[in-house]
């Protein structure tokens, strides 16, 4: 512990803590796969479809299949910031699905916001981006029909000013605390803090939000194969690679540093909690259809 101060947030949060982390899988039942996540309020939604035969043979690619990716916000039409975070998810999720084991077909992803409407001309809260990831990737999963390279999770970080200048900060709920460096400036008046509400982005210098997605693919060498006990499991979640990240507002090398190493971590536990959902998503499925 490097202090036996914490840094407590309006709601009671340390700077590490993340509001409480809502999972469905397949909530949507007319869809090939479904999956809601929300950070506290912070909510979404996705649907994920195919692969399918393109509508018109001009949508064919004979190298891989098409995939067409849309954002809703909850009230309204599209505007810029859902198309922007729509060519985002696109360049996230289209180097890690296996599109070339289907030619000249298409999938789809839509993903929508399920919290109040921003401003059409603001752009999209770093949570409510986060959120809108690991929904995707949730759809994805449950879908099953197309292979990933690896499975990204998403997280928000903000930079906040710190009253108290200079005052060390112990961060206690979160398992990596030990790995994990102080997100503390020093010198600087600003902290980083995990999973910001929508007022603490607001009154923020800065917002991230990162993606990591964790596979084989992201190994440091020749990927293990797993035995009977699960060995490699360890590797898999901690070997990651950073896929997905916006910015903006004022910071400095050491900010973003801090902030790029502390959503790796994040993310690595949302991943563990993921993998959990799944295993007991996917065993109750089994138990019902064997009853």
């Amino acid at each position: 512990m490097a202090s036996t101060s914490t840094y407590t947030r309006k709601d009671g949060r340390s700077a590490t803590g993340m509001r409480a982390i809502e999972i469905q899988i397949g909530p949507l039942p007319n869809a090939d796969g479904s999956g809601a996540f929300s950070f506290g309020t912070e909510a979404a939604i996705a649907s994920f479809a195919g692969p399918l035969e393109p509508p018109t043979a001009r949508m064919d690619v004979f190298t891989e299949a098409v995939l067409a990716i849309t954002h809703r916000p909850l009230e309204g039409s599209a505007a810029t910031s859902s198309k922007a975070l729509a060519a985002g998810l696109y360049t996230l999720y289209q180097p890690l699905l296996d599109l070339r084991a289907h030619p000249r077909t298409r999938t789809t992803l839509t993903v929508q916001s399920l919290n109040s409407a921003q401003p059409p001309s603001q752009p999209l809260y770093a949570s409510s981006r986060a959120a809108a990831i690991n929904a995707s990737t949730l759809s994805i999963l449950n879908a099953g029909s197309i292979g990933m390279r690896g499975v990204p999770m998403a997280v928000a970080i903000a930079v906040v000013p710190t009253h108290g200048k200079g005052k060390q900060r112990a961060y206690d709920d979160i398992e990596e605390d030990q790995q994990m460096e102080q997100m503390t400036n020093g010198d600087e008046d600003v902290t980083l803090i995990l999973d910001p509400t929508r007022n603490e982005e607001q009154n923020s210098v800065a917002r991230f939000c990162f993606g990591w997605a964790f596979g084989q693919e992201f190994t440091n060498g020749v990927p293990g194969e797993k035995g009977e006990s699960g060995a490699g499991e360890t590797e898999q979640d901690e070997e990651a690679e950073c896929v997905y990240l916006e910015s903006d507002g004022k910071f400095d090398g050491d900010t973003f540093q801090k902030a790029y190493s502390a959503s790796r971590f994040a993310c690595q536990t949302l991943m563990r909690t993921l993998r959990a959902q799944m295993a007991e998503h996917f065993e109750h499925s089994l138990a019902n259809n064997n009853a």
